[in-house]
Protein backbone atom coordinates (compact mmCIF):
# COMPACT_ATOMS: atom_id res chain seq x y z
CA UNK A 1 0.00 0.00 0.00
CA UNK A 2 2.93 2.36 0.72
CA UNK A 3 4.21 1.77 -2.80
CA UNK A 4 0.79 2.59 -4.19
CA UNK A 5 0.67 5.83 -2.25
CA UNK A 6 4.16 6.76 -3.44
CA UNK A 7 3.13 6.15 -7.05
CA UNK A 8 -0.02 8.23 -6.57
CA UNK A 9 2.03 11.04 -5.02
CA UNK A 10 4.49 10.99 -7.89
CA UNK A 11 1.67 11.08 -10.43
CA UNK A 12 -0.03 13.96 -8.66
CA UNK A 13 3.26 15.85 -8.62
CA UNK A 14 3.71 15.30 -12.36
CA UNK A 15 0.22 16.64 -13.07
CA UNK A 16 0.58 19.66 -10.78
CA UNK A 17 3.92 20.62 -12.34
CA UNK A 18 2.43 20.83 -15.81
CA UNK A 19 1.48 24.49 -15.98
CA UNK A 20 0.00 24.19 -19.47
CA UNK A 21 -2.99 22.21 -18.22
CA UNK A 22 -6.16 24.07 -17.44
CA UNK A 23 -7.53 23.60 -13.95
CA UNK A 24 -10.43 21.37 -15.11
CA UNK A 25 -8.05 19.28 -17.15
CA UNK A 26 -5.80 18.80 -14.11
CA UNK A 27 -8.71 17.60 -12.01
CA UNK A 28 -9.74 15.12 -14.72
CA UNK A 29 -6.18 13.80 -15.03
CA UNK A 30 -5.83 13.49 -11.25
CA UNK A 31 -9.07 11.51 -11.04
CA UNK A 32 -7.89 9.23 -13.88
CA UNK A 33 -4.55 8.66 -12.19
CA UNK A 34 -6.21 7.95 -8.85
CA UNK A 35 -8.35 5.27 -10.49
CA UNK A 36 -5.26 3.86 -12.22
CA UNK A 37 -3.45 3.59 -8.89
CA UNK A 38 -6.46 1.92 -7.26
CA UNK A 39 -6.65 -0.58 -10.12
CA UNK A 40 -2.91 -1.21 -9.84
CA UNK A 41 -3.18 -1.84 -6.08
CA UNK A 42 -5.89 -4.48 -6.58
CA UNK A 43 -4.02 -6.02 -9.48
CA UNK A 44 -0.79 -6.11 -7.44
CA UNK A 45 -2.53 -7.91 -4.59
CA UNK A 46 -3.94 -10.51 -7.00
CA UNK A 47 -0.50 -11.03 -8.59
CA UNK A 48 1.19 -11.40 -5.19
CA UNK A 49 -1.09 -14.35 -4.50
CA UNK A 50 -0.44 -15.95 -7.92
CA UNK A 51 2.26 -18.59 -8.32
CA UNK A 52 4.92 -17.46 -10.85
CA UNK A 53 5.70 -19.60 -13.87
CA UNK A 54 8.63 -21.92 -13.16
CA UNK A 55 11.98 -21.65 -14.93
CA UNK A 56 11.45 -25.12 -16.41
CA UNK A 57 8.05 -24.11 -17.85
CA UNK A 58 9.56 -21.00 -19.41
CA UNK A 59 12.48 -22.92 -20.88
CA UNK A 60 10.14 -25.49 -22.44
CA UNK A 61 7.78 -22.76 -23.69
CA UNK A 62 10.28 -21.17 -26.09
CA UNK A 63 10.01 -22.76 -29.57
CA UNK A 64 13.06 -24.29 -31.30
CA UNK A 65 12.57 -21.95 -34.27
CA UNK A 66 10.96 -18.51 -34.44
CA UNK A 67 10.19 -16.81 -37.75
CA UNK A 68 12.75 -19.04 -39.44
CA UNK A 69 15.48 -18.31 -36.89
CA UNK A 70 17.06 -21.09 -34.83
CA UNK A 71 17.12 -21.08 -31.03
CA UNK A 72 20.75 -20.59 -29.94
CA UNK A 73 20.43 -20.51 -26.16
CA UNK A 74 18.15 -19.94 -23.19
CA UNK A 75 19.45 -18.33 -20.01
CA UNK A 76 17.88 -17.15 -16.77
CA UNK A 77 15.87 -13.96 -16.98
CA UNK A 78 17.51 -10.61 -16.34
CA UNK A 79 15.62 -10.19 -13.05
CA UNK A 80 15.97 -13.65 -11.48
CA UNK A 81 18.54 -12.19 -9.08
CA UNK A 82 15.70 -10.11 -7.64
CA UNK A 83 13.48 -13.16 -7.16
CA UNK A 84 11.44 -12.60 -10.35
CA UNK A 85 10.81 -15.64 -12.54
CA UNK A 86 12.05 -15.18 -16.10
CA UNK A 87 14.07 -16.45 -19.05
CA UNK A 88 15.88 -15.03 -22.07
CA UNK A 89 16.10 -16.82 -25.43
CA UNK A 90 18.36 -15.87 -28.34
CA UNK A 91 17.42 -16.71 -31.93
CA UNK A 92 19.63 -16.26 -34.98
CA UNK A 93 19.01 -16.55 -38.70
CA UNK A 94 21.37 -17.38 -41.56
CA UNK A 95 21.11 -13.77 -42.81
CA UNK A 96 22.71 -12.29 -39.65
CA UNK A 97 19.27 -11.60 -38.19
CA UNK A 98 19.09 -11.89 -34.41
CA UNK A 99 16.21 -11.75 -31.94
CA UNK A 100 16.59 -11.78 -28.17
CA UNK A 101 13.37 -12.40 -26.24
CA UNK A 102 13.25 -11.77 -22.51
CA UNK A 103 10.10 -12.72 -20.57
CA UNK A 104 9.65 -12.02 -16.86
CA UNK A 105 6.64 -13.01 -14.76
CA UNK A 106 5.03 -10.29 -12.65
CA UNK A 107 3.39 -12.86 -10.36
CA UNK A 108 4.51 -13.63 -6.82
CA UNK A 109 5.72 -11.43 -3.98
CA UNK A 110 8.63 -9.91 -5.93
CA UNK A 111 6.91 -9.74 -9.31
CA UNK A 112 4.82 -6.70 -8.43
CA UNK A 113 8.00 -4.59 -8.50
CA UNK A 114 8.21 -5.46 -12.17
CA UNK A 115 4.63 -4.61 -13.13
CA UNK A 116 4.56 -1.29 -11.28
CA UNK A 117 7.27 0.18 -13.51
CA UNK A 118 4.88 0.13 -16.47
CA UNK A 119 2.27 2.39 -14.83
CA UNK A 120 3.78 5.51 -16.44
CA UNK A 121 2.70 4.23 -19.87
CA UNK A 122 -0.96 4.24 -18.83
CA UNK A 123 -1.08 8.02 -19.18
CA UNK A 124 1.23 8.43 -22.18
CA UNK A 125 -0.05 8.51 -25.72
CA UNK A 126 2.54 10.56 -27.58
CA UNK A 127 4.34 8.86 -30.42
CA UNK A 128 7.44 10.49 -31.91
CA UNK A 129 9.42 10.14 -35.11
CA UNK A 130 12.67 11.56 -36.42
CA UNK A 131 14.85 10.69 -39.41
CA UNK A 132 16.71 8.10 -37.33
CA UNK A 133 14.18 6.79 -34.80
CA UNK A 134 10.48 6.19 -34.28
CA UNK A 135 8.84 5.57 -30.92
CA UNK A 136 5.29 4.34 -30.45
CA UNK A 137 3.55 4.04 -27.09
CA UNK A 138 1.68 0.77 -26.63
CA UNK A 139 -1.35 1.40 -24.46
CA UNK A 140 -4.28 -0.92 -25.08
CA UNK A 141 -6.18 -3.71 -23.34
CA UNK A 142 -3.36 -6.22 -23.65
CA UNK A 143 -0.09 -4.23 -23.88
CA UNK A 144 1.45 -1.37 -21.98
CA UNK A 145 4.89 -0.18 -23.06
CA UNK A 146 6.88 1.17 -25.99
CA UNK A 147 8.04 0.12 -29.46
CA UNK A 148 11.27 1.77 -30.69
CA UNK A 149 12.71 1.45 -34.19
CA UNK A 150 16.25 2.66 -34.92
CA UNK A 151 16.10 3.12 -38.68
CA UNK A 152 19.78 3.39 -39.65
CA UNK A 153 20.90 0.53 -37.39
CA UNK A 154 17.97 -1.70 -38.42
CA UNK A 155 17.18 -2.36 -34.75
CA UNK A 156 13.77 -2.87 -33.21
CA UNK A 157 13.20 -2.79 -29.44
CA UNK A 158 9.79 -3.68 -28.06
CA UNK A 159 9.22 -3.55 -24.31
CA UNK A 160 5.78 -4.02 -22.79
CA UNK A 161 3.70 -5.55 -20.03
CA UNK A 162 1.38 -8.17 -21.50
CA UNK A 163 -2.06 -8.56 -19.95
CA UNK A 164 -0.90 -6.87 -16.74
CA UNK A 165 1.43 -9.72 -15.87
CA UNK A 166 4.28 -10.72 -18.23
CA UNK A 167 7.01 -8.23 -19.09
CA UNK A 168 8.14 -8.95 -22.64
CA UNK A 169 11.29 -7.40 -24.07
CA UNK A 170 12.23 -8.15 -27.68
CA UNK A 171 15.47 -6.86 -29.19
CA UNK A 172 15.90 -7.43 -32.93
CA UNK A 173 18.83 -6.82 -35.27
CA UNK A 174 18.41 -6.88 -39.07
CA UNK A 175 14.72 -7.77 -38.75
CA UNK A 176 11.74 -5.73 -39.95
CA UNK A 177 9.34 -4.48 -37.28
CA UNK A 178 6.44 -6.55 -38.62
CA UNK A 179 8.52 -9.74 -38.42
CA UNK A 180 9.23 -9.00 -34.74
CA UNK A 181 5.49 -8.64 -34.07
CA UNK A 182 4.84 -11.86 -36.02
CA UNK A 183 7.45 -13.56 -33.80
CA UNK A 184 5.59 -12.30 -30.72
CA UNK A 185 2.33 -13.83 -32.01
CA UNK A 186 4.15 -17.08 -32.73
CA UNK A 187 5.38 -17.21 -29.11
CA UNK A 188 1.81 -17.53 -27.79
CA UNK A 189 2.41 -15.85 -24.43
CA UNK A 190 -1.21 -16.69 -23.47
CA UNK A 191 -0.09 -20.30 -22.96
CA UNK A 192 1.96 -19.14 -19.94
CA UNK A 193 -1.21 -18.16 -18.06
CA UNK A 194 -2.25 -21.81 -17.67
Amino acid sequence: MKTTLKILGLMLLMVSCNTQNKKDNTVDETVKMGKTVQDLAKQSQDLKETEPVSEETLNNWFPKTLQGMELQKIVKGTLTGYGISGATATYEGSDKSRLVVNVNDGAGEKGTMLTSQYIAFKNLNTDSETDTKSEKILNNNTMLGVETVYKAEKKVLINFLYKDRFAVNMQADNIEKQVVWDAFKELKVDNLFK
